[in-house]
């Protein structure tokens, strides 16, 4: 494929998903294990907040990752796990002190990809702990396991000046960002990027070398220079913890991608991407997967819409659009 920074930019919604089917999703084959599609962990989840790491951590799972942790406090542990047993769930962060970093980094080890910040909240010392384990991935990974970061971990990029410099040495394309509009605003003045030309998500993605998913009307996609908009059904109603599910399903794709690029479980691909095209595709479907979601459940639903309601769909929404 080329690797021109147009190539992706060219393609209409219809052609980014089959691209994304063939390129990105990895195949049931039966010679493989189990983990080998897809070992996901969601790091979140708060006395007050249990809810949004459940969300992402089930989308995942839904769209047919093998394996998916959930790494949170202790406080949030079993009321998590009483959501669902098809999880695993880790109760290593600690609010008000340091979390047991040598059981998170044994479990990081395993992952394919790691998303940060569903629930999270602001404690210090989570925060700080957060911070470890970007650093442990690039220091001791190299950068090779995507990050996908929202909510609180946006939080802590706009914060603090040392993450963003780590952001930075991370590999382009295994850092993943998804604000909203506010979360967004946030990222853009901590950045400073000026009065200079240019779409400002784009001038975010290209001074944390990474790929930002700008949440909106329309899903914008940056990265290496593209722009991929989708501007898909939703929903006329907007649930809170949507954004989890689209975390999710993103998670999920680049897991998948993983295999496939990085893995080789399919043998030497016939014309592959460059990692950053599969990122920016993973995200692009993981946009139209949620919207659809969004769309079915309103449909069935109404104003009685819940996120629930938006996370239980994945599957289906799946099938349809990659299946």
């Amino acid at each position: 494929m080329s690797s021109s920074s147009s190539f992706l930019g060219r393609l209409n919604h219809n052609e980014l998903l089959h691209l994304a089917k063939k390129k990105c999703v990895s195949p049931l084959l039966p010679q493989l294990h189990k983990g080998q599609n897809g070992r996901v962990c969601i790091i979140g989840g708060c006395e007050d907040y249990t809810g949004a790491p459940f969300f992402s951590a089930r989308a995942t799972a839904l769209m047919g990752c093998d394996m998916t942790h959930v790494i949170c406090d202790q406080s949030a542990a079993q009321v998590i796990k009483s959501y669902s047993p098809d999880l695993m769930v880790h109760p290593y962060l600690h609010e008000g002190g340091h979390g047991e970093m040598g059981k998170i980094q044994s479990l990081v080890n395993r992952m394919h990809v790691l998303v940060v910040g569903p629930g999270l909240g602001r404690d210090d010392l989570m925060l700080a702990s957060v911070k470890e384990i970007i650093r442990f991935v690039l220091e001791e990974h190299r950068g090779s396991i995507p990050i996908v970061l929202d909510a609180d971990a946006l939080w802590l990029v706009t914060q603090d000046k040392q993450v963003r410099e780590m952001l930075r040495k991370f590999p382009k394309g295994r850092i993943v960002l998804t604000p909203n509009v506010v979360e967004f605003k946030r990222l853009a003045e901590a950045l400073d990027l000026g009065e200079e030309r240019g779409e400002l998500g784009a001038r975010i993605a290209d001074a944390l070398s990474c790929v930002l998913v700008e949440k909106g009307q329309q899903d914008k996609v940056f990265g290496n220079g593209d722009c991929l908009v989708n501007e898909s059904e939703g929903s006329l109603k907007r649930v809170g913890g949507q954004g989890d599910t689209l975390t999710g399903t993103i998670a999920c794709l680049l897991a998948f991608s993983r295999a496939r690029h990085d893995f080789r479980v399919c043998g030497e691909e016939k014309e592959p991407l460059e990692w950053i095209q599969h990122a920016m595709l993973s995200c692009y479907a993981g946009s139209a997967v949620t919207r659809e979601c969004a769309k079915l459940a309103f449909a069935d639903k109404g104003r009685a819409m819940q996120t629930s309601d938006v996370n239980t769909r994945v599957g289906d929404a799946y099938q349809k659009l990659l299946g």
